[in-house]
Parts: structure tokens; C-alpha cells; sequence
């Protein structure tokens, strides 16, 4: 395909960028994993973000990582990948925020629940523990379901 072919389908970088990472979301599945959110307990969500971050990273994680690296010098990829990782902060937040009060651990906010679910589950975890570490991505989603239970979660 030529490049004006490219341009005149997706107007520009991050276009194409955005179109990419639609497709990903849409091969990882999210409709599942938004009906396995509706009405379940909290850990069980957690387990389905989990599930869905792991499917995502498994059918797109070189492209996530590639626009990562290459937003650090264009500022309309860099656009792109923000945007991406803003959308899934505001469904967690989304998520976090529908728990009954006294759900997360005891002095966890929200925003700080966010960032710890963004410090366990990303693309740097998952391709250390599949590619480095020789896990399958079903033991990265079953321990990264685990992980996020006890770090976010009041114990009883």
C-alpha cells in the first residue's frame, strides 16, 4: 500500500496509530471483559481487567510497545499512546469507583489504586515474565489477578 493510500485513510500517524490499537482492543475482547465486570465482587473484576490486559499484550503488545518507542519523538504518537492509557485509567477508575466504601485497602485512594495496577499490569511485566522469564500468559493473568486482590484490596 502506498503511503498517500495510507494518508488518505487514516489523515496521519496518529491516526493510523488509533485505527492499530482500535483493532487490538477489539481482538483482546473488551465486550468480555465488560460483561464479566456487571455485577461481579471485586476481586472477580480484577481478575477480568487482568484477563483482558493479558489478551490485548498478547495480540498487540509489539505494537503497543513500537508506539511507545516511537512517541518519544513524535509528538502525534505520543498523543496516541496517551490517549490509550487515559482510557484505560478513566475505566479503571470507572471500576474502582463503583466499590462499596471500605473496598479498597484501608488509606488506598483510587487514583493511587490506578497507578498500582499500572505499575503491575503493562507490556514491560508481561513481556519480562513471557519472553524473559519463559511464563505463559496464563500464569502472568492468574498472578497479576492475585497481585491485585492483595495489593488493592481491604483484607478481611
Amino acid at each position: 500500500m502506498s503511503v498517500p493510500t495510507v494518508y488518505a485513510a487514516y489523515g496521519d500517524k496518529a491516526g493510523l496509530v488509533r485505527a492499530v490499537a482500535e483493532a487490538a482492543d477489539l481482538d483482546a475482547d473488551a465486550l468480555t471483559m465488560v460483561a464479566e465486570l456487571e455485577d461481579a465482587e471485586p476481586a472477580r473484576q480484577l481478575a477480568a481487567m487482568a484477563a483482558y490486559d493479558r489478551r490485548l499484550f498478547e495480540r498487540a503488545g509489539d505494537v503497543i510497545a513500537l508506539v511507545r518507542e516511537a512517541a518519544r519523538t513524535e509528538p502525534e504518537l505520543a498523543s496516541a499512546y496517551l490517549d490509550g492509557r487515559r482510557r484505560g485509567d478513566e475505566t479503571r477508575v470507572r471500576v474502582f469507583s463503583s466499590w462499596p466504601a471500605h473496598t479498597l485497602r484501608d488509606g488506598l485512594t483510587v487514583e493511587e489504586a490506578v497507578d498500582v495496577y499500572a505499575a503491575l499490569c503493562n507490556i514491560d511485566v508481561y513481556t519480562t515474565l513471557t519472553v524473559e522469564r519463559g511464563w505463559r500468559p496464563d500464569r502472568v493473568e492468574r498472578w497479576w489477578g492475585e497481585a491485585l486482590a492483595r495489593e488493592l484490596l481491604h483484607r478481611v
